[in-house]
């Protein structure tokens, strides 16, 4: 999920709440965040103090595991920061389906959590509508931070606030993104395509050729991997369905799409009439390409027949037990991992949706905005130092590339301006790979691995365009949860259970599953959800117009 990996997180694969960016760049300054709510503001404390502060201790809450060689990045950034920041850093590393849980144990508790990662498909609207997070306006657009100033300028910035329960719109988070948006794209082996002469994947006929040659030569190896969490085959089957933005994906698990008409809105949840859709997602073929395509591959062998406990597809992967996978281009190192665990192996990646592949400008849907965000609890005491951090690591790239590389000469080394390479001699499988998007990722410092697949560096290069991309027409569209938060806590994990059995294709009548929660849902509020959704959306269309 990370956009899971991510900035990349697509609208499938993700959890929780899409469509939360910004309209319109503003261009008047940041509104300065409520002082009575803030434990500190940082409108009156520079960055970096000319005097040596206090020691302090900074414990930042990440998804995932840690890299290797952590600790030798974090003693060289003591070595530099001693006299200046005086900071000691502490990352906590949880796994991914303990996140919610655990971060929300901690903060109960009142154990110090000074920065965590959340996002709109996590938790991060609920936790903003119930007040949890600092607002953060006036670190940015600041002179006195003139490395978050310049890493993130208002353009970018302004797209990545959000709506609160004073239905007033601030910066909540600190966002990690290297591009606009993805690209739906598919990690495949390269070197089987090649072994069984087939051309460039352009299709999912194309593909389900392959997924043949897999099953008939490769014994053990399953064609296609997919987490069981996700519930989706992945955002890439978008060639049935042209990019529409006519889709949401809600707080509480609660997948949605919607029709617009002259400021209406009516508001579809699956297993519902989808004729009031807009084409081409008012077709079945489109509206459920995922739950009929994953219930095909399944019984054609395609994909594990237990796949709902499948918790590790990257890893798989690279092992050399799946020949695809869904995901992005965001790993400097699943290339690398591959060819060393299974010799002569070779990855490539590719996108099914139109227009991607040729470069076709507008070819997909964003709000521009991030996916992968740093907030900062109410509870914290230590606001201003935390984003000392961060005006640190923004102001100069090798402070960020300290972070997101390691260590020159020892973990990488620069290859021009916009690549690095392992240094000689070095096992890439053991050496520090840091993923940027719990932390680093900015469009203002990125490299790419000198030995990266080019059917990657493409992909990365045209979402980084913002031509590349047409404005979701409800960008800037932000829920407020909190008026239905207790609906949504019920409402949300019976959707999810029904979603999970028809989009892993575990089930012949996703239809009947989905009406059988449906009839669930009612009896918890979906009424009251739908209604609510239905308001909030009129009245941002309304206001747009004004």
């Amino acid at each position: 999920m990370k956009k899971k990996t991510l900035q990349y997180v697509t609208v499938a694969a993700a959890m929780s709440l899409l469509f939360a960016g910004c309209s319109t760049p503003q261009q008047q300054p940041p509104a300065k965040p409520d002082e009575k709510q803030l434990p500190s503001t940082g409108s009156d404390t520079p960055a970096q103090p000319k005097k040596t502060p206090e020691p302090v201790t900074l414990h930042f809450y990440f998804p995932g595991d840690p890299p290797k060689d952590q600790q030798a990045v974090l003693d060289e950034f003591y070595n530099r920061t001693k006299d200046t920041l005086n900071t000691k850093l502490v990352f906590n590393w949880v796994p991914w389906d303990q996140l919610k849980e655990k971060i929300g144990l901690k903060l109960a508790s009142g154990e110090q959590v000074d920065a965590v990662f959340d996002a709109q498909w996590n938790t991060m609207p609920q936790m903003i509508s119930k007040g949890t997070y600092i607002q953060l306006d006036s670190y940015f657009n600041n002179d006195k931070y003139p490395g978050l100033k310049k890493a993130f300028p208002p353009e970018y910035i302004n797209n990545n606030k959000f709506i609160d329960a004073k239905n007033e719109e601030h910066i909540y988070g600190i966002p990690f993104t290297r591009n606009y948006g993805a690209a739906g794209t598919l990690i495949i082996r390269k070197d089987l395509r090649v072994k069984y002469g087939l051309p460039e994947i352009k299709s999912v006929a194309d593909l389900e050729v392959f997924f043949d040659e897999v099953l008939k030569n490769e014994k053990g190896m399953v064609p296609f991997g997919v987490k069981g969490s996700l519930a989706s085959l992945g955002n890439w089957l978008e060639p049935y369905s042209k990019p529409s933005g006519y889709s949401a994906i809600l707080a509480g698990d609660l997948l949605t799409k919607f029709a617009i008409k002259d400021g209406k809105v009516d508001v579809i949840f699956h297993g519902e009439d989808i004729s009031k859709l807009p084409p081409p997602m008012n077709d079945k073929q489109n509206a459920y390409v995922n739950e009929i395509t994953a219930r095909k591959w399944q019984q054609k062998g395609y994909m594990e027949k237990d796949v709902i406990s499948q918790k590790d597809d990257s890893g798989f992967f690279k092992s050399g037990k799946f020949a695809v996978i869904g995901g992005d281009t965001g790993s400097a190192t699943l290339h690398r991992e591959l060819k060393q665990a299974v010799p002569g192996a070779e990855l490539e990646y590719v996108s099914l949706v139109p227009g991607v592949a040729e470069g076709k400008p507008g070819s997909l849907t964003t709000d521009f905005k991030a996916w992968n965000f740093s907030s900062i609890p109410v509870t914290s005491k230590n606001a201003d130092r935390v984003m000392a951090f961060f005006e640190w690591l923004y102001a100069d790239p090798q402070n960020h590339d300290l972070f997101e590389y390691g260590i020159q000469g020892k973990h990488w080394e620069p290859v021009g301006s916009d690549k690095f390479k392992i240094p000689a001699g070095a096992d890439a499988s053991k050496t520090y790979s840091f993923p940027g998007y719990v932390l680093t990722w900015n469009p203002s410092f990125v490299r790419y691995p000198d030995d990266f697949p080019e059917s990657g560096l493409k992909i990365e290069q045209y979402t980084a365009k913002q031509e590349s991309f047409v404005k979701s027409p409800i960008a800037g569209f932000t829920l407020n949860a909190e008026p239905i938060k207790s609906e949504l806590a019920k409402v949300g994990p019976e959707f999810k259970k029904a979603r999970t059995i028809a989009m892993l294709g575990l089930t012949d009548n996703y239809e009947g599953v989905y009406n059988e929660a449906l009839e669930k849902m009612k009896k918890m509020g979906l009424e009251t959800i739908r209604a609510e959704i239905q308001k909030q959306l009129e009245a941002f269309l309304a206001a747009q117009k004004k």
